[in-house]
């Protein structure tokens, strides 16, 4: 299956590339439980068949395992790790521009 944690560090590198290093951060939607603790494929998979193309490959289960447990970012930092990515960039990417982002925002 091609949904896992690898293609989804692919989708970062690829930001990485568009926007700068500078300029790529890291957020989620899903409650630190993750999603395998409620969703069922009669709740979230059904339902969405008829409202996503086909080009958009809407498979169960839902979510990349490794992205949906508290231990989501530790993961994400160790596979960008392995892809060459620094310390500093990491951080940058976890959290930092985000920081740096809201701070210019707000002017705090």
């Amino acid at each position: 299956m091609v949904r896992q944690l690898s293609k989804h560090i692919d989708h970062i590198d690829h930001a990485v590339k568009v926007g700068g290093i500078d300029h790529v951060g890291l957020a989620t939607d899903n409650a630190i439980q993750g999603m395998s603790s409620w969703a069922t494929r009669e709740n979230w998979y059904v339902p969405r068949l008829s409202r996503f193309k086909p080009s958009y490959q809407v498979r169960w289960p839902a979510w990349i395992p490794e992205l949906d447990s508290p231990d989501r970012y530790k993961n994400v930092a160790h596979a960008l790790n392995r892809r060459g990515y620094s310390t500093n960039h990491i951080e940058k990417i976890l959290g930092l521009n985000w920081l740096r982002y809201y701070s210019d925002v707000l002017k705090t």
